[in-house]
């Protein structure tokens, strides 16, 4: 790549031997006499002149030479560009990929969830069914333990008046 040179382009750095001098404010706001205003003129036209005789040719070659390397700029920016759109198609593909794997995971997952949640359900449900028959078998111990207390006092009634007959069961 060339590096371009032109005049126009640079900065105007201050020359570090020039003297700065003092000015007032009453200079500041005087108008501008008419011997400025005829040099400001001069330097202009002169300035003109300059361009003039630096010629239309080196003009055109300058300003050539300047497109060239804009353009070649800008082809590289361009290329940047493609490169990075290229790499962000990469992720993209592999982001989607991770996506889709994550999906499956999830859909198996839920799957499994659903399955657990059944057995969970039916394995409740048999819970119920037992409580409810620990319930009546302890419903029914209980009335056999009242009977056997009634048949355990009229026993020993019984035996008390020692006129007793043998019952079976």
């Amino acid at each position: 790549m060339e590096v371009i040179e032109d005049h126009h382009l640079h900065l105007e750095v201050p020359d570090p031997h020039r003297s700065l001098t003092e000015i007032s404010e009453d200079e500041i706001n005087l108008p501008a006499s008419d011997d400025e205003d005829e040099a400001i003129a001069e330097n202009k036209a002169k300035a003109a002149d300059e361009k003039e005789e630096a010629g239309v040719g080196d003009k055109g070659e300058m300003n050539g030479v300047m497109v060239l390397a804009l353009l070649d700029k800008i082809i590289g920016a361009v290329d940047q560009i493609q490169q990075t759109q290229a790499g962000l198609e990469v992720r993209q593909r592999e982001m989607e990929r991770s996506v889709t794997g994550i999906q499956g995971e999830l859909t198996k997952l839920s799957k499994s969830h659903t399955t657990t949640a059944n057995t969970v359900n039916k394995m409740l449900e048999k819970v119920r069914k037992v409580s409810v028959n620990v319930k009546t078998v302890r419903g029914n111990l209980e009335k056999q333990a009242g009977q056997i207390k009634r048949l355990e006092s009229n026993e020993n009634e019984l035996l008390k008046r020692r006129n007793f007959k043998v019952m079976i069961y």
